[in-house]
C-alpha cells in the first residue's frame, strides 16, 4: 500500500543499500498450490523469521480462510507471473508499506532470474516493520488490542493484506489505488475478525 504518487520509483536509500550489500541477502522459495505463483522471498541475512511469517501467512493462513473472504483474490492468482520476487526489508525510505515494481524497475535479482528463466517475472517489496506498526482502523484496533493473541493476529493479517494488495497491483496495473485499498481494508477487517475468533 502506498501514498498516492505520480509514477515515482522508490529507492531504498543509499546508506541502507550499502549496509544491505555488506550484510548480504538470503532467498527462500515458497512453492504454492496451483494456480498461485511461486514466491521467491529475498531478505537481509539473519532475518529468516520474517520469511517464515510470510510463508505461514501464504501457505497456511490464506488457504484456511472462509471462501467468501478469499474469493475476491482467486481470479487474480491466474493473472500473476509464475514467479514473484518479494523483496523484504524492515522499512521503505518513502514510508510506504510496499510497492509493486512495474516492468523496468525490477531489482538485479529479478532481472537476472527473468533472463535465466527466459520468462516473465513479477516483483513487489514489503516493509515488514512498517506493516507491523500499521493500524488501518485505529479505533477498532485500540478496542481489540487487549484481546489475547492480538499482536500476532494483527501482524499476520496485515502482512497478508499488504502482500495481496501489491499482488493485485501487479496483476491489474490499471486498477486505481482507491479501489484496491478499499478491497484491502475489507479483507483486513474480515481476516482479523476471523483470526481473533480462533485465538
Amino acid at each position: 500500500m502506498r501514498k498516492p504518487t505520480l509514477g515515482r520509483v522508490h529507492s531504498p536509500g543509499l546508506l541502507r543499500s550499502f549496509v544491505e550489500h555488506l550484510r548480504g541477502r538470503e532467498q527462500t522459495l515458497i512453492r504454492s498450490p496451483e494456480p498461485w505463483p511461486l514466491l521467491l522471498l529475498s531478505y537481509p541475512t539473519g532475518s529468516g523469521a520474517i520469511a517464515g511469517e510470510v510463508r505461514d501467512a501464504w501457505l497456511h493462513t490464506l488457504p484456511s480462510l472462509r471462501a467468501p473472504v478469499v474469493a475476491p483474490y482467486l481470479d487474480m492468482m491466474s493473472r500473476l507471473p509464475t514467479i514473484v520476487v518479494v523483496q523484504l526489508r524492515p522499512y521503505n525510505i518513502c514510508t510506504c508499506l510496499g510497492h509493486h515494481h512495474p516492468a523496468g524497475t525490477e531489482s538485479r535479482l529479478a532481472r537476472s532470474l527473468a533472463s535465466d528463466l527466459g520468462g516473465r517475472l513479477g516483483e513487489i517489496d514489503l516493509a515488514w516493520e512498517a506493516i507491523r506498526r500499521w493500524r488501518p482502523h485505529p479505533l477498532r484496533t485500540t478496542a481489540a488490542e487487549s484481546l489475547a493473541g492480538f499482536e500476532h493476529s494483527h501482524f499476520r493479517t496485515a502482512l497478508l493484506t499488504v502482500l495481496l494488495h501489491e499482488l493485485e497491483h501487479l496483476a491489474y496495473p490499471d486498477h486505481q489505488e482507491r479501489s484496491v485499498r478499499g478491497a484491502s481494508d475489507e479483507f483486513y477487517t474480515q481476516v482479523l475478525e476471523e483470526l481473533l475468533s480462533l485465538a
